[in-house]
């Protein structure tokens, strides 16, 4: 701190000038060159690090410890990143000039949330107790009103234990002041941000809890054995839905994380139980496990060799024909538990399930557990909406299709097309959107068809007004900046456009730059409505906020 106070500026350390980079791939490429064999979970965290400090903007807030840490330093950040040489004895060359106030804070002001978001600092990120800060920052005795920008993001810059030559700073997202929440040290919120090209929301608390009632008669969970040669002869039968378009469920698991699953079978280690869905005809689909079914049946059907056995080495390059037939029979006959949700069972239960007992080492994100949940011609029509050349354009192609972001983003479309906001009254925007696909899946040809054209012509509309900016948030008409899409942004943009008429949609398509300002001035001027497009998304008053919003926005342009 007395060095970035004494030199004005803030700043990371890295071999590398910051204001050279390009892009992403430019700031992987040079890192991966002098650090080879840096992991790639280094190598991410990495990029998001540097790109937290390259987005800090003129006029953002940065704060830091002092070395009596009960004291925390804060200042405005004045210019873009620079590099410098170390004559001053500070090893951080990448820099952004600050102002730094005078007076430092006490720690103590803050409430016991912001103290210990700010007690886990080592890093650089995004502070989301905006208000709280400033409350302190204006408070203190001699302090300046510092209330300008209302809605940029508070950046926190904290560069403590970062060795010379690498960046230690990690990626926290907030959306201005209308984001409440803060992550923890290992968050990796703006990792996922970043990969998946969708803005993080914070979960809904009602998300996957159950408010309608329900007969508990008709919940039944029973629990059978279930032999590894059963689960492979169901699977080849088509007996088992491993919902084969989650990618990265049959690929996420290394090699050796395979390996160890077998070899876990070879020494008679109990597996942890498994939890199926079974339909009528007692085909099932797998609720959790899916990696390691995966995993049972490529051994068997010979895709993958054993590599880096802990105590069985030397069966180590073999493949399940390669074993000798004893250990081929240990596997065959290994008993599992499956636990099977029976048919009746209503659905958000199951989906209260899927959050419950997901131990597959990395959770299923809500359209993921839908799509399990709802096989059937929703899914085909999801991947093809989401892959049509008017929803590309719109989102710049920047969704990753991964995770199922953009078919969730679709869906969203989907779901306030087929039932009004103005009558939303699900249980959680979890069960509302589950709803939407069951429907779909029922509809007709010609209904799919038409909301499929409703959903391209909402796409061409908000491409032509918004340009590459569609769907994310803007504060500043010169504001240059590409934030990740955001959902609540896409849905009630785009079903506005559905409702408009050909004519209308043309009229402010002619008048782009005031339906531009006017959204800019939305989200400066008015914090309920970015509330509601950030936080606590499902919940019925902030859906109607910003569905309402938009839509009398959308009313005064064309008045």
């Amino acid at each position: 701190m007395d060095h970035f106070v004494s030199g004005g500026y803030a700043g990371i350390g890295w071999s590398v000038n910051l204001s050279t980079v390009k892009d992403t791939k430019d700031i992987r490429t040079r890192y991966e060159e002098e650090n080879p064999d840096a992991t790639a979970h280094q190598v991410g965290a990495v990029i998001s690090q540097l790109e937290s400090f390259l987005q800090i903007e003129a006029g953002d807030y940065v704060i830091a410890p002092e070395t009596d840490t009960r004291w925390l330093r804060y200042g405005r950040v004045k210019g873009p990143c620079f590099f410098a040489s170390t004559d001053d004895g500070c090893p951080y060359r990448n820099r952004r000039p600050v102002e730094w106030e005078t007076q430092p804070i006490e720690r103590h002001r803050f409430s016991e949330s912001l103290q210990n978001t700010l007690g886990a600092l080592k890093t650089v990120f995004a502070v989301a107790q905006r208000d709280e800060f400033l409350k302190a920052a204006r408070q203190r005795p001699g302090a300046p009103d510092r209330s300008a920008r209302p809605a940029t993001q508070e950046t926190v810059a904290a560069p403590r234990s970062t060795a010379q030559g690498k960046p230690s700073t990690t990626r926290r997202h907030a959306a201005g002041e209308a984001t409440k929440h803060y992550r923890t040290p290992h968050d990796d919120t703006g990792k996922a941000e970043e990969e998946e090209g969708v803005e993080s929301e914070r979960e809904d608390p009602d998300a996957a809890h159950i408010d309608s009632p329900f007969d508990p008669s008709s919940i039944r969970v029973r629990t059978i054995p279930v032999l590894v040669e059963q689960l492979v002869s169901r699977i080849r039968h088509d007996e088992i839905d491993l919902a084969p378009d989650f990618q990265r469920l049959r690929g996420i698991w290394k090699p050796v994380d395979k390996s160890r699953l077998i070899e876990s079978l070879l020494l008679r280690i109990p597996i942890p139980v498994f939890y199926v869905a079974a339909d009528e005809r007692d085909e099932w689909r797998v609720v959790d496990g899916v990696q390691r079914i995966s995993t049972m049946f490529d051994y068997v059907e010979g895709q993958f060799p054993l590599q880096r056995l802990q105590y069985l080495g030397h069966f180590a390059d073999k493949r399940y024909e390669e074993l000798p037939r004893p250990m081929q029979r240990r596997i065959n006959e290994t008993q599992l538990t499956v636990n099977v949700i029976e048919p009746g069972t209503p659905e958000e239960v199951m989906f209260n399930i899927f959050h419950r007992i997901n131990t597959g080492g990395l959770d299923l994100n809500g359209q993921e557990i839908r799509h399990a949940l709802n096989p059937g011609p929703i899914r085909d029509y999801l991947i093809d909406l989401a892959g049509s050349r008017e929803f590309q354009s719109a989102t710049n192609g920047r969704i990753n299709p991964k995770r199922m972001a953009d078919r969730e983003c679709v869906l969203r479309f989907l779901a306030f097309r087929l039932e009004p906001w103005e009558q939303y009254s699900a249980a959680s925007l979890d069960a509302h959107l589950g709803a939407a696909m069951r429907r779909i899946n029922k509809a007709t040809p010609k209904r799919r068809a038409a909301l499929a054209a409703d959903f391209r012509r909402a796409m061409h509309t908000a491409s032509e007004i918004f340009g590459k900016y569609a769907f994310r948030k803007r504060y500043d008409v010169d504001d240059g900046r590409l934030r990740p899409i955001n959902k609540a942004l896409l849905e009630s943009w785009s079903v506005q456009f559905a409702r408009c008429s050909p004519e209308e949609n043309e009229r402010l398509i002619e008048l782009r730059d005031e339906v531009q300002t006017r959204s800019i001035a939305l989200l400066n001027d008015d914090s309920e409505f970015e509330k509601a497009i950030s936080l606590s998304t499902g919940t019925a008053q902030r859906i109607r906020k910003r569905f309402a919003s938009v839509q009398q926005l959308v009313k005064d342009v064309l008045s």
